[in-house]
């Protein structure tokens, strides 16, 4: 991911065994992809990640099987240069990237907060992205409970959650990647052997700088309405001490104590029914008692002359105590009362 160059075309990266076959094999990625994620595995994802952009497998990756992104940097040489020659552009485009994301910012989403962002992310108003908007100009966002994969774009049915996106601020725009989690290893991608980590690359979503980003499925849209989130008073944030156990694994990747956040819900107990009232709007139903969404409102900051989405809380409506209406019934009658 270069923080140079972006591009407006979006690109999908096809995840291991998420072909017509290997039913085997996707259950058992769906399964290691859907295991929470405690502080320390962040650590470990984000210091395997940065050490994988700082090596030769990131362009390799990027050669194989980034086409949408190749054609667009360079229309003229990118479709008939060889493996190499894409690899030499590449590394022409982005010399340090391992410099680049040792100083990234590591954001670690606790499981309340996964689920409000899901939902809050749905709903999230359709402006000009800015560059002042997110939490950082580079980071790597860790969800504690993996977002399942129908909350962004393109995804099938059968695709295992997201663990994990990565953002840049580019010349031109925000680019970002989302990361499902897998077991690390070689795998054959458009005919090419890629070494990769514990992290596979999913989606590409990439959007110019005051350019409107669609409202709902997508890393961009996941990664602004949780920084508008973070900026308000129903989260918290701070910076905890790395773990024993992970600290030289932090030392030798040189993430910075100060640049691991964990960002977390002071009611953790709405994210819930924010998702679930979500849920229940998507599917068209509203019970007699019932969670009333949460929602943005744009509010006007005089100081920097421009109106920001701020969200709303939900609360609950109705009477709770009411079982669910009952669906009509058909009653058949069998005999007399007597008999």
């Amino acid at each position: 991911m270069t923080a140079r160059r972006s591009h407006t075309k979006k690109a999908g990266a096809r995840a291991p065994g998420s072909g017509a076959a290997a039913p085997a094999l996707r259950a058992r990625l769906h399964a290691h992809a859907s295991r929470p994620l405690t502080q320390v595995d962040a650590i470990r994802l984000k210091a395997g990640l940065t050490g994988w952009f700082g090596s030769d497998q990131w362009p390799r990756y990027l050669a194989a099987d980034g086409i949408a992104y190749g054609e667009a940097a360079w229309p003229q040489q990118w479709p008939s240069a060889s493996l190499a020659e894409r690899m030499a552009l590449l590394a022409a485009d982005e010399p340090d990237p391992l410099t680049v994301w040792q100083n990234a910012d590591t954001v670690y989403a606790d499981a309340p907060m996964c689920d409000m962002v899901t939902a809050a992310a749905q709903t999230f108003p359709r402006q000009h992205v800015r560059r002042d908007e997110f939490l950082a100009p580079i980071g790597v966002l860790l969800f504690a409970k993996p977002v399942p994969s129908a909350a962004f774009e393109w995804s099938r049915p059968d695709q295992p959650p997201v663990s994990a996106i990565t953002w840049a601020s580019c010349d031109n725009g925000i680019n970002a990647f989302t990361w499902i989690r897998q077991q690390p290893g070689a795998y054959e991608i458009n005919g090419v052997t890629v070494q990769l980590t514990a992290l596979y690359p999913h989606l590409a979503y990439i959007v110019p700088w005051d350019a409107p980003a669609d409202a709902g499925t997508h890393g961009v849209s996941m990664l602004r309405a949780l920084s508008a989130l973070a900026r308000q008073p129903l989260t918290c944030e701070d910076s905890p001490k790395i773990h024993q156990s992970v600290r030289a694994v932090a030392r030798s990747a040189k993430i910075r104590q100060e640049s691991f956040r964990r960002i977390a819900l002071r009611r953790p107990e709405a994210a819930a029914h924010e998702l679930s009232a979500a849920r229940a709007a998507a599917e068209g139903r509203t019970l007699a008692g019932h969670w009333v969404r949460g929602h943005w409102r744009d509010h006007y900051y005089a100081s920097v002359d421009e109106h920001r989405p701020i969200w709303i809380e939900g609360f609950p409506r109705g009477d709770f105590t009411r079982p669910v209406p009952a669906r009509d019934r058909l009653l058949v009658a069998r005999g007399d009362r007597a008999a």
